[in-house]
């Protein structure tokens, strides 16, 4: 800068000189210090950097300068410093959070946060719809007490029968008692499993338990075989079974078979062997009956003159068994 040249001005419209020399005084900063001069000037927005030293004929700066330091008089002027390019203030880089689209659907449920995924839950199995028995549901007990029970005398005292005896004169040996029906001789089953017989295996299984709990388990005699009992037969696995034997005397013999029905007829064997085991339950003082889930134009014609026989259906009622009986 050359004598007489315009001194440059702050952006506050002041004189550089007074600002300069406030900045040095107040920093402290030594006049020999040109670099940090420079950097002062720069920071103050100086169009241009002041010097190091003050021209020859400049009274003000040097009297500014000379009253916190002293100029040295060989002190090289200083560069001017350019003016660094300050842009906005930068922020520090942080990473970005990846938003995640939300559906309409998670927006308009109700859905409680407590509750487990849907693939947690248990989904509960749909029941198996219980059995419907062959025999009328509202009936059945009532059906099968007069299908296994006996009729004795061993009721309360007939009045009238004694009456009678007594108004002839007749001797009395013992008091003359009402008819009852009573399952106390016991029952024995037999439960066909052949071929013709597969699709009842579960209707036989449920009226074996039905027959269980009403003449009681230790009444019951449950014996299986395959389309005749009377050569091989038992209450356990196929390989324990033996011939037939027939109940204690006075029990009710209940068979549930098809008799060959269902399997393109009986035939002259099997007959004979029915026919036989007929024999060995009569012979003991029981009675045999028959139950075939079949109607009666498929029953073998001489099925009825070997033992009662009622179809295991809806159709058998208490009615058809007190005249199947009589």
């Amino acid at each position: 800068m050359k004598q007489g040249d315009a001194l440059p001005v702050s952006p506050r419209g002041e004189n550089w000189i007074a600002d300069m020399a406030r900045a040095v005084t107040a920093l402290g900063v030594e006049t020999s210090d040109h670099a940090t001069l420079s950097r002062i000037a720069a920071l103050l927005g100086m169009e241009k950097a002041a010097p190091a030293r003050p021209p020859a004929g400049d009274e003000r700066l040097q009297r500014a300068l000379s009253s916190d330091a002293t100029v040295s008089p060989t002190a090289e002027p200083s560069k001017p410093a350019s003016q660094p390019s300050r842009g906005p203030a930068e922020l520090p880089e942080e990473p970005l959070q990846v938003l995640r689209p939300v559906s309409a659907q998670t927006l308009g449920s109700k859905r409680g946060w407590s509750e487990p995924p849907l693939a947690e839950q248990q989904r509960s199995k749909p029941e198996p719809l219980p059995h419907q028995p062959l025999l009328p549901p509202t009936s059945e007990s009532a059906t099968l007490h007069l299908l296994l029970s006996r009729v004795v005398r061993e009721g309360p005292v007939d009045v009238a029968a004694l009456l009678d005896t007594v108004c002839r004169g007749d001797v009395l040996s013992q008091l003359p008692r009402e008819p009852v029906r009573t399952l106390r001789f016991g029952v024995q089953v037999l439960v066909d499993l052949g071929v013709g017989m597969q699709p009842f295996h579960r209707d036989q299984a449920e009226l074996v338990r039905r027959v269980n709990a009403l003449a009681g388990e230790h009444s019951c005699d449950i014996k299986y075989f395959s389309e005749s009992p009377l050569q091989r037969s038992g209450a356990a696995a196929g390989w324990t079974w033996k011939a037939y034997e027939p109940p204690p005397p006075g029990a009710r013999v209940l068979v549930l078979s098809d008799f060959g029905a269902h399997t393109g007829g009986a035939t002259p064997q099997l007959e004979t062997e029915w026919r036989q085991t007929a024999q060995l339950i009569r012979r003991a003082a029981c009675r045999p009956l028959a139950l075939i889930p079949s109607p009666p134009e498929l029953w073998p014609p001489w099925l009825q003159r070997l033992m009662p026989v009622l179809s295991w259906d809806r159709q058998t009622t208490t009615a058809r068994v007190h005249s199947a009986l009589s």
